[in-house]
């Protein structure tokens, strides 16, 4: 066969388009590469699979002030384009962010302060967008709306009693009414921590009708310092707007008392074995040299972080509804050896082992005695723990509970119902105590105060049950009115 020489002419140049348009889609290729760090050439550049975004800080609305957004966005196949975020009310889009990720990033972390004022935004409703596409050749890209209200209306605080006087490390109380709307969370605010206020209905009945009235039972903590520490409520609705009010308040010093933990050397290393086993059953990091002071130094303290954070939970759980009545009582008929917040030093021969302030109240006995109910609740916290022994802790409502440490056996569970004086343990010498007794403390909102003046029929009267007649008669007037 003959083969014209036109023919294979055409052919070579059919060839050379061939390998021209190779070059040039290989070169174009290769630059793409180059550019965005994206290798053309891996099955990740053709994948199909969108980039995801996930909330790290959603919001649920926006208020007067600026609401904090913050979202994750991944994709672990191609990587990361492009993320953009914009806000649309009424069909008119405004970007917030428009992101170009890093060359060959995975992943993009953004965060977005929404001032709906300063954006010109009216109240309402809002749409906030979130999109992100890949580098892969499709350019695929994820897309997630959320409907927001726009609300400016912050809530109004109205104080109802006129002073609170409290002593450092001790307990008070106040009354206000939240105005304007239902708040999400309110109640005294000090030091970044919000101590819950709750409704007054369900503290006595006769403010049943009047929905915008609170009180907060608040703490005064061992370290308060009024020259450079404060206090004021604060009311804050579902999208974030707050309102704080001063109210009057005055702090009161207490001077403390100090006593000693001196443990013999058998005590203090049967402690040392009994935290070490508790250490390596719940995986509680401590340092150990050999030295019988610096192991047992160590391991207290990692204990007591250990049993703090275990507490923590049961202690920020707490009825809104009144469990207790008048006074309490101790859980032994005799007085404890020392008072919480006094300075208590351990020592093993004269070595310091720990030194600072108890947090709690000893009650030393000579023989197994039974351990009582110091007012009525509801068991919250059933369990053994290194420094605690067998502890059980009883939540009275309002953010109030005790603790009652170092107990040989108890047949409480948690759920329980106790009355004050119903006994629930007996007595004993587990974990840090120094011999028969039980270790007692007061909670409030978790924080430790001192027993002292729940124990004072005086205190209880003075500073809770006047000032519920103080805001009845303000209220509702005197019976009969």
């Amino acid at each position: 066969m003959v083969i014209d020489s036109r023919e294979r002419g055409s052919a070579g140049f059919l060839v050379f388009l061939a390998i021209l348009f190779v070059s040039i889609i290989s070169g174009g290729l290769i630059a793409f590469s180059e550019v965005t760090k994206v290798n053309p050439f891996e099955r990740a550049f053709f994948e199909e699979d969108p980039p995801v975004i996930n909330w790290v800080q959603e919001p649920v609305g926006l208020g007067a002030d600026p609401t904090q957004v913050a979202i994750k966005v991944t994709d672990a196949g191609s990587g990361l384009d492009e993320v953009l975020v914009r806000i649309s009310q009424n069909n008119q889009p405004r970007d917030l962010v428009r992101k170009r990720a890093l060359a060959g990033s995975k992943a993009q972390d953004i965060t977005i302060d929404i001032n709906p004022k300063e954006l010109g935004l009216r109240e309402g409703k809002a749409e906030l967008q979130i999109l992100a596409f890949d580098q892969s050749l499709w350019s695929n890209g994820s897309k997630v709306l959320k409907s927001l209200t726009i609300d400016f209306l912050k809530p109004r605080i109205e104080v109802i009693t006129p002073q609170q006087n409290g002593v450092v490390g001790g307990s008070e109380l106040v009354y206000y009414k939240v105005i304007g709307k239902r708040p999400d969370s309110q109640g005294v605010f000090s030091d970044g921590v919000l101590y819950p206020g709750f409704p007054a209905k369900y503290w006595d009945e006769s403010f049943k009708h009047y929905d915008d009235l609170y009180l907060a039972f608040f703490p005064i903590p061992q370290d308060f310092n009024e020259s450079k520490d404060s206090m004021s409520l604060l009311a804050r609705d579902s999208i974030g707007n707050a309102a704080t009010a001063s109210f009057n308040y005055r702090t009161r010093s207490r001077r403390w008392g100090s006593f000693s933990m001196n443990l013999s050397p058998a005590r203090a290393e049967e402690i040392k074995n009994s935290l070490a086993a508790h250490a390596s059953n719940e995986a509680i990091k401590a340092r150990l040299s050999g030295d019988l002071v610096t192991d047992l130094r160590s391991l207290i303290k990692a204990s007591a972080r250990h049993d703090e954070s275990v507490l923590s939970d049961p202690l920020s759980r707490t009825e809104g509804r009144k469990l207790w009545e008048g006074s309490f009582i101790r859980p032994l008929t005799v007085y404890p050896s020392n008072s919480a917040g006094d300075l208590r030093t351990i020592t093993v021969e004269g070595r310091e082992i720990l030194k600072g302030p108890a947090v709690g109240a000893r009650f030393q006995v000579s023989s197994r005695q039974r351990v009582t109910a110091a007012n009525s609740g509801r068991v919250s916290f059933v369990d053994t723990l290194p420094l605690n022994g067998v502890t059980v802790i009883i939540d009275h409502g309002f953010g109030l509970a005790t603790v009652y440490a170092h107990l040989s056996e108890t047949s409480m569970k948690p759920g329980d119902e106790v009355t004050k004086g119903q006994q629930i343990g007996m007595t004993g010498s587990t974990g840090l105590a120094q011999s028969e007794e039980v270790y007692f403390e007061t909670r409030l909102h978790g924080v430790p105060v001192s027993p002292n003046e729940w124990w004072d029929d005086t205190w209880v009267n003075d500073h809770i049950q006047n000032k519920t007649a103080f805001v009845q008669k303000t209220l509702i007037g005197e019976p009969g009115e």
